[in-house]
């Protein structure tokens, strides 16, 4: 029994190690991949990307893997990311690219606009989508951007400031609680008195465990089927509560809309209520509006709120672009003056400029965006991918192109007053078929909030703030980031994003 024991033992020795020595001598050999630039670890096993993702690193990987391997490299065993600019639009503006399975893990609800793989349901949704963030309609709900978002911050702030003049704040956990105010009051239709501080604490709560339980189902697909005892019931009740809360919103709309036809309210939720179709006249059901109103809170949240962490972190690290903006910004306007966002966009072309340039230079959005070569293939730099291949956008290494950008590593928002036309470059909300729906609505809150933060407050670092590192140039190192699925933040905010704030003096 033992000598067979043995024998087997040694047998499966064998047939492991030819199936290893021939698994690694066609990846490095015979792949239709051995030809594009890759390490070794990358080359021979995806696990080694996708565990350094789960870390948190895939952002700075991204950004040094283009520097490392140019416009095109292989992360993985058929897993090809690309970086140049134009063959990154070739594949986002072509709806024969569809998304990958990766999205899929966020369709906890329903499948949505973001995570769908149908281009059909895509463009059917983006058509019922469309009225919600056209210009018309993102200025009748400035108002109540504005009422749940800047004007509520600055009630805060400048109550707390009373007794000291002065106040220090945790710049992303402030921009989070705007951030979630606004998309909140917007997707939930209603006003600053119905989201206090615990409603708004509770819906980054239902974000953040809607996100983890996303993660695991990426890597347990059935998770969200679980009996509930079992491992990942906090996460799947968190679920279901946001889920619920959104669907009640819906009640007492059609409950408010039936009493009142007339003066219906311009918000989130009222567009995708009444979100049709122009073609067929189709119309989202209940329960397709929860899971389209779940995305867009999901997404405005997060986006709007680490980019705005990202302008003013790179603001306070660059005093003369700092100095810049504040002084356009209070030239250009009153103490008592609430700069509204045709204002902004028309007068303040700097501020403009710094936001875009902290959304190339650092974007919050997905650095990574993946999807499937189509049938018959397709050649990228030169090389050809056959179909099935997934393939990446890598969103932070065509936002540091070095063709299309001048030190693509240095935070310069003179080049978007240089060449306006430059914006277009800057692929951080997607382009396409695909393009970030929100997008207009995410500028819409980053150019009003930046703006009227700068006209009223002064910002300094304090001196405990760990900041003071340099690259070779001498120029400053911005703080350590982390990938957190869907969005790209600071790595330690609590030591990297404290800020003092004063009142500007009239």
């Amino acid at each position: 029994m033992l000598e067979l024991a043995s024998y087997f033992l040694i047998y499966a020795s064998v047939v492991s190690a030819v199936y290893c020595a021939g698994y690694f001598i066609y990846q490095l050999c015979f792949s239709p991949y051995r030809n594009i630039p890759s390490c070794l670890s990358y080359r021979i096993t995806p696990w080694t990307s996708r565990l350094r993702a789960l870390f948190g690193m895939l952002a700075d990987d991204c950004e040094n893997d283009y520097y490392a391997f140019g416009d095109i490299y292989l992360v993985g065993p058929g897993v090809v990311v690309i970086s140049h600019p134009e063959d990154c639009k070739k594949v986002l503006y072509n709806p024969k690219f569809v998304k990958n399975r990766f999205y899929q893990a966020f369709a906890l609800v329903e499948d949505n606009i973001y995570t769908t793989q149908s281009t059909q349901l895509a463009m059917l949704r983006r058509r019922q989508l469309r009225h919600a963030f056209l210009p018309g309609y993102l200025k009748q709900m400035e108002p109540t951007m504005f009422q749940c978002g800047f004007l509520l911050l600055k009630e805060r702030w400048d109550s707390q400031m009373q007794s000291q003049g002065h106040i220090q704040v945790q710049m992303e956990e402030e921009f989070m609680h705007l951030a979630v105010g606004i998309i909140g009051a917007l997707g939930y239709g209603q006003g600053p008195k119905g989201w206090s501080s615990h409603k708004r604490s509770q819906l980054i709560q239902w974000i953040h465990n809607y996100n983890l339980l996303s993660l695991i189902k990426l890597l347990v697909p059935f998770a969200d089927k679980l009996p509930i005892p079992l491992l990942f019931a906090r996460l799947i009740r968190s679920k279901k509560q946001f889920a619920l809360s959104i669907d009640n919103a819906i009640e007492s709309r059609l409950n408010e809309c039936l009493q009142s036809k007339a003066n219906r309210r311009a918000d989130i939720l009222q567009a995708l209520l009444e979100g049709e179709d122009l073609k067929s006249g189709a119309r989202m059901t209940r329960q397709q509006v929860v899971a389209e109103n779940i995305a867009i809170i999901i997404a405005s949240t997060e986006i709007v709120a680490q980019t705005l962490t990202w302008v003013f972190h790179y603001l306070l690290l660059f005093p003369e672009s700092y100095s810049k903006a504040a002084r356009q910004v209070r030239n250009a306007f009153g103490p008592d003056h609430l700069i509204t966002f045709e204002e902004a966009k028309t007068q303040l072309p700097y501020v403009e400029a710094c936001i875009y340039e902290a959304v190339r230079i650092r974007a919050a959005t997905g650095v990574f965006l993946p999807r499937v070569v189509p049938e018959g293939g397709v050649y990228v730099q030169d090389h050809f991918l056959p179909a099935g291949t997934q393939i990446g956008i890598n969103i932070a290494g065509a936002n540091h192109h070095r063709e299309t950008w001048q030190d693509p590593q240095v935070f310069r928002p003179e080049r978007f007053i240089d060449n306006p036309q430059c914006k277009a470059h800057v692929l951080s909300f997607s382009a396409g078929v695909r393009m970030c729906p929100g997008k207009n609505l995410a500028l819409y809150e980053l150019l009003t909030t930046t703006a009227n933060l700068l006209k009223d407050y002064e910002f300094s670092l304090p001196e405990s703030t760990r900041l003071d590192k340099v690259d070779q140039a001498g120029r400053p190192v911005a703080m350590p980031r982390t990938h957190r699925f869907t969005s790209v933040g600071p790595k330690y905010p609590q030591r990297d994003c404290q800020v003092l704030v004063h009142k500007v003096k009239s």
